[in-house]
């Protein structure tokens, strides 16, 4: 009888336990899941640009998804190649119709990084961002006095005066520079109506900061090259606000992240050599939106 007794003490001790955790824990697992709000995919746009494929595609597929209700682009970049940085732009300023899309500024959103920013739906940086340096820079490393001490010379055959202009053996022309500083000038132009384009701001006024030199995120906003100060969570909630999904006062938006920038070393063990994107300054002029410091 006694071990009646303490066996059906350890059996309503299980059931009591049941009944009082089991809900507990289902309680809080809905609190958990009730806490994340709608979907907002986070593109990053990282480092140096040189492509902008993998930015693009993330970009059209989270657009396409039913799921994502805003996109956040979250630039950390110096900048990099024009090109990239132009298409870029120019799919936000497509896409941002079809859903908002808001960028959300990292340490540096410079130069080609700030050009990428410039269509968004809305832009948040930190007042200790460093962002601006709107101008364009061309380097080109001369091995002429190289050369010449060990000997070496290299033959060019060409069909035009200008076909190797920034030809790396030999000096340049009078011709050639003027010529470069041209292609650069025009460059710089388009990065200033794009600023006025993009932001909305008078040309004239752009073109009083727009000597290439770096802006703290506090200057930025009182030029109105960004909307706010704010993290990326922040942006989030802009992004669900323009998309008109308000969120409840328990909600935090549900952060997906669509693509992860590879570092150095995962792109040097890519299947792809990383040889000829560290030797791309060197096989032709190329000029870039980079900030200098």
């Amino acid at each position: 009888m006694k071990e009646y007794k303490v066996w059906l003490a350890k059996l309503l001790t299980i059931v009591v336990i049941v009944m009082v955790v089991v809900p507990v824990i289902g309680g809080a697992a809905s609190a958990v899941k009730g806490v994340l709000g709608p979907k907002v995919a986070v593109i990053e746009l990282g480092g140096v640009i040189t492509e902008s494929n993998e930015v693009l595609k993330a970009l059209y597929e989270e657009v396409r998804d039913k799921d994502t209700k805003a996109i956040v682009l979250r630039v950390d970049s110096p900048g990099g190649a024009v090109a990239p940085s132009e298409e870029i732009y120019n799919a936000v300023r497509r896409l941002k119709s079809e859903k908002p899309i808001v960028v959300s500024m990292g340490s540096v959103a410079a130069s080609g990084g700030l050009y990428s920013s410039l269509a968004a739906s809305k832009i948040f940086c930190q007042p200790g961002t460093q962002t601006g340096s709107i101008g364009v820079i061309l380097q080109l490393p001369n091995f002429t006095n190289i050369a010449d001490k060990v000997g070496l010379q290299m033959v060019t055959i060409k069909s035009g005066a200008l076909k190797d202009a920034g030809n790396q053996f030999r000096p340049m022309t009078e011709e050639e520079k003027k010529f470069l500083e041209d292609v650069a000038n025009r460059v710089h132009q388009n990065f200033i109506q794009a600023v006025a384009d993009g932001r909305n701001i008078p040309l004239e006024k752009v073109k009083t900061f727009s000597d290439g030199r770096v802006l703290l995120g506090s200057e930025a906003k009182q030029l109105g090259l960004v909307d706010d100060f704010g993290d990326v969570y922040d942006a989030a909630r802009a992004g669900l606000a323009l998309a008109k999904i308000e969120l409840k006062p328990t909600e935090v938006p549900n952060l997906v992240y669509a693509n992860k920038k590879k570092n150095f070393l995962e792109r040097a063990l890519d299947s792809e050599s990383l040889l000829p994107e560290l030797l791309q300054d060197a096989a032709v002029p190329t000029i870039k939106y980079m900030a200098a410091y």
